[in-house]
């Protein structure tokens, strides 16, 4: 009676353990590709250099946040970027409507609408499928590293390193040599939340030579919480192609 006690106490058991880094990474991507709905947190810091002027933009303060709703097609993006012109701005996704707003074209929202559900930018299964399509190549290499912790949890860190040559067979048809930016391979630090496999983490440091260094960290959160998100006001709304510099 005693030990029942104990263990209603404790909760359920813990999920058994995964030893195996690349495993790790591919249930972790598809438990959040299954998800309903999550908060994100983009943060880039480093130098950019533009080749033919030889400007030097400070990347700090670079940021971008957003709660997205995937089963109900609904976002909420605010970004800023200081090194560009002290750019800042907002976007709103409701189902297939799209609102855009920066601080480079004024306080009104332009809204476009697409015909299909399906090109509505809330998804994360294309740009999490991509990762995983590398992880069964020759080269790829997965290691895991200790556990750390993460909020009220522990999560798995593994590291993905993925050479430049793969990433290059990938980016053919754009015509961009990866090596140029990443060098020899691009390395990922990612977090696992132990429980529910769910991204917690995602970072990676850049050294792109002559255009600069760059870090960025993505942190993600609010896994299942509801999202709401409302259209602007109809007098602060033109209609249009959302223009976003850059």
């Amino acid at each position: 009676m005693l030990f029942a006690v104990a263990l209603a106490a404790c909760g359920a058991p813990s999920a058994p353990a995964i030893n195996d880094p690349a495993e790790i990474i591919g249930q972790g991507l598809e438990a959040t590709g299954d998800t309903t709905s999550f908060h994100l947190d983009l943060t880039v810091t480093g130098n950019l250099t533009i080749p033919d002027t030889g400007g030097t933009f400070d990347l700090e303060g670079t940021t971008a946040s957003g709660d997205f709703d995937i089963a109900n097609k609904l976002g909420h993006l605010t970004f800023e970027v200081p090194a560009l012109f002290s750019l800042s701005g907002e976007v709103l996704q409701i189902g297939t409507d799209s609102y855009v707003k920066t601080s480079l074209t004024g306080d009104t929202y332009t809204k476009s609408t697409v015909s299909d559900t399906g090109e509505v930018p809330t998804d994360p299964d294309k740009a999490l499928a991509g990762l995983q399509d590398f992880l069964d190549m020759e080269g790829v290499q997965t290691e895991k590293l200790d556990d750390v912790s993460c909020g009220d949890s522990t999560c798995y860190a593994v590291k993905l390193t993925i050479p430049s040559t793969l990433l290059s067979q990938a980016s053919e048809v754009a015509g961009i040599d990866p090596s140029e930016m990443v060098g020899d391979a691009l390395v990922l630090n990612m977090q696992f939340d132990r429980e529910s496999l769910h991204l917690t983490q995602l970072s990676t440091d850049i050294d792109a030579g002559a255009a600069g260094t760059f870090g960025l960290l993505l942190t993600v959160s609010g896994y299942g919480e509801p999202v709401e998100v409302s259209p602007p006001p109809s007098d602060q709304v033109t209609e249009g192609s959302p223009a976003l510099p850059f």
